[in-house]
């Protein structure tokens, strides 16, 4: 089905998940009028009609008129190619290889390593993590770290550290301060920002003797609405010395939310 030209495009999803800031960061970049939807209580994005547009239940997902997708790197591809958006998804053969090629990369290397070090802190305070649901791999991965406690960081520190040296050495280092040597940030850049930026809010990684990161972390800090995306996470901030709790969550979220409304983001809950 093709997605209606007129609808306003939705995107379901919460500012403390990394792929959906990814999506809304970039609708924000190219002025792409949305709607953010998302679940007021997690059982309920489990089921029912959500159930049909992401069967995994996981977001973001989109709908743009009658056409829904699921899984971050995918919903920012369709959105580069339907709009023509090609300073972000840039046309040429090999250049858009690499760009796939950081986003396969992505879910099972910087994905899974940040969510090893930074979900225990936020999951225990949940209660844990679910035991149902399609993801049943990630979920012991992570229920594995929560397990051992006294080794959650020196595990989760080593796993992103690895990451971080391959984007360090392979990714980077071309002269431009951006994945690829591209002049501008690309989507691999922003997917990649979601997951490695927020580690440093959250007093979880060192990118000290990392120089070609730290220089790529400064020029995305530069890019529109850099802060208004992530406003959850300045708002939580640290998270390895001042334990994350419940009312902290809420604040931030509701921060987050606030902060996209200013910039014309519909904002509505679900029940």
């Amino acid at each position: 089905m093709n997605g209606g030209s007129g609808a306003r495009l939705v995107v379901y999803g919460v500012p403390s998940s990394q792929p959906a800031r990814s999506v809304y960061w970039t609708c924000l970049l190219k002025r792409l009028p949305c709607e953010l939807r998302f679940y007021l209580k997690l059982e309920d994005q489990r089921g029912g009609a959500f159930a049909r547009i992401s069967p995994t239940w996981n977001v973001p997902a989109i709908e743009d008129g009658d056409f829904a997708l699921y899984e971050m790197p995918a919903i920012l591809a369709y959105l580069c190619r339907k709009h023509g958006w090609q300073d972000l998804y840039p046309e040429g053969l090999q250049i858009r290889a690499l760009l796939d090629q950081y986003l396969h990369f992505h879910h099972s290397f910087t994905r899974l390593a940040t969510m090893k070090l930074m979900a225990p802190h936020v999951m225990r305070m949940a209660g844990g993590m679910p035991e149902d649901g399609i993801n049943v791999l990630l979920i012991e991965a992570v229920q594995r770290e929560m397990d051992s406690p006294e080794t959650v960081i020196e595990r989760g520190t080593l796993r992103v550290g690895r990451v971080v040296d391959i984007i360090e050495r392979h990714y980077l280092g071309t002269g431009s301060p951006f994945l690829f040597g591209t002049p501008a940030p690309t989507i691999a850049d922003i997917a990649c920002y979601g997951e490695l930026g927020q580690l440093r809010w959250a007093n979880l990684f060192d990118y000290a003797p990392y120089p070609n990161v730290q220089r790529w972390l400064a020029a995305m800090e530069e890019v529109p609405f850099h802060d208004v995306v992530h406003r959850y996470n300045t708002e939580l901030g640290d998270i390895r010395t001042r334990p994350n709790t419940p009312e902290r969550y809420l604040q931030a979220m509701t921060a987050a939310f606030a902060a996209l409304e200013a910039e014309g983001v519909i904002v509505t809950p679900l029940s």
